[in-house]
């Protein structure tokens, strides 16, 4: 079965280990936001498709910071996977749950995908489609690390890897980092929405620097 998130795409996700997850209000905002985040070390991002701005910001970040490897998030409703598909620049997508029809539209776009999962039922489903790569979410919601430890546990084998998100913070980063089986964290922390509004782009940079190093720090 041909993997829905092919090895090279994998290979560029988690040689980054930090994916900042982003909602953009406003496209005038796309580009310092990219820029601050390229200063602190981050090049993977997951725009989420919430706002009626996301769409421009994909094309203006494909633009003008070409060195961005973009996500795009929040990827439920049909025709969507082939829409952000034809947008330049998009390597993955990823959805909160798991949808079989929007996995096989993903497939049909050829968009690299990993759609979200909660339970050992969910992950069942997402392998039986050719997943290999999975968003936990909500991470702390459902358990935290030892309840993802628990339901890797069956599966492990498989090489299953996990992205992480929801309720992941500094404080518990080092954590969920030394678990093999996490491919790369998602952090809504580190340019949260209000950051993004004031434009306070020193901050953000302080935010992914400081979480690259604990990330790599922790893989050793």
């Amino acid at each position: 079965m041909k993997l829905v998130m092919p090895k090279e795409t994998q290979d560029e996700i988690g040689k980054e280990g930090i994916i900042a997850v982003l909602e953009i209000e406003d496209e005038k905002n796309a580009v310092p936001l990219a820029n601050a985040l390229l200063e602190g070390g981050i090049t993977v991002i997951e725009l989420a498709l919430r706002t009626q701005a996301a769409i421009p910001s994909i094309s203006l970040i494909a633009k003008e910071v070409p060195q961005m490897y973009i996500g795009i998030g929040t990827i439920i409703e049909s025709g969507q996977a082939a829409a952000v598909k034809k947008e330049n620049g998009v390597r993955f997508g990823v959805s909160p749950g798991i949808n079989p029809e929007i996995v096989k539209e993903a497939i049909v776009a050829e968009l690299p995908f990993a759609p979200g999962i909660a339970t050992p039922s969910e992950l069942e489903q997402a392998i039986s489609l050719g997943c290999r790569v999975v968003k936990f979410f909500p991470a702390e919601g459902m358990g935290g690390l030892s309840y993802l430890k628990s339901i890797n546990a069956p599966y492990n084998h498989l090489g299953i890897k996990y992205i992480p998100l929801g309720g992941v913070t500094p404080d518990n980063l080092t954590s969920y980092a030394q678990f093999g089986s996490v491919l790369a964290i998602g952090g809504s922390w580190i340019a949260s929405k209000d950051l993004i509004n004031a434009q306070n782009w020193k901050e953000i940079t302080k935010r992914a620097r400081e979480a690259k190093a604990v990330f790599w720090q922790a893989r050793g």
